[in-house]
């Protein structure tokens, strides 16, 4: 260890130092001290050479040398970099495609999806009351207002509670065959 440290000329004038071979010395027969002693820049550089790497990367220019009383040979300066990704551009947001007009048609299946709901909403209100009579008018008018399978499937429900299971069986036979009429999620249909 000390025949490498006396051949490299960054560490030979460190040797030279008796307060500097005494740690080294307590170093070699206490290993686990190490810690205590890498605040000392000599001892990185001892570290550096007996490793074979280079541990200046945090020290500031000299530190090495500061124990020594040399001055480094070729002062190195910082170099600005470039960044290496170039800022990030910014895209403009493009303006939303404003929404077609809707037409008479569309309008009118709104207004009737409207209406329905508010019936299907009337006889759910029954429903839960027990008027069965009464909440399957309201989902008979839903269905007639707007053709939509949660309709049939709430008066199916409306005449199975009330013991008129035949006519269930037919509002849910309905819903089935127009579900596939129009090509309905088959998770409606199986309801």
């Amino acid at each position: 260890m000390f025949q490498k440290l006396a051949n490299n000329p960054k560490t030979a004038p460190l040797l030279a130092d008796a307060e500097f071979m005494n740690k080294l010395q307590r170093l070699r027969t206490n290993p686990n001290d190490v810690g205590l002693e890498m605040q000392d820049p000599r001892f990185l550089q001892v570290m550096s050479v007996l490793l074979g790497i280079d541990m200046q990367f945090g020290a500031p220019p000299g530190a090495g040398q500061q124990g020594a009383g040399g001055a480094r040979e070729a002062e190195e300066e910082d170099v600005e970099m470039p960044d290496a990704r170039p800022p990030p551009k910014y895209e403009e947001k493009k303006p939303e495609p404003e929404p077609e007009p809707e037409t008479e048609e569309d309008k009118a299946a709104k207004e009737a999806k409207a209406k329905a709901d508010e019936e299907k909403k009337k006889g759910t209100e029954f429903y839960k009351k027990r008027k069965f009579d009464e909440a399957i008018e309201h989902y008979n008018k839903a269905w007639e207002t707007h053709k939509d399978i949660v309709y049939l499937t709430n008066l199916g429900a409306a005449k199975f509670e009330k013991g008129d299971y035949q006519g269930a069986i037919e509002s849910c036979q309905q819903a089935v065959e127009y579900g596939r009429e129009i090509l309905a999620d088959f998770k409606l249909i199986a309801k």
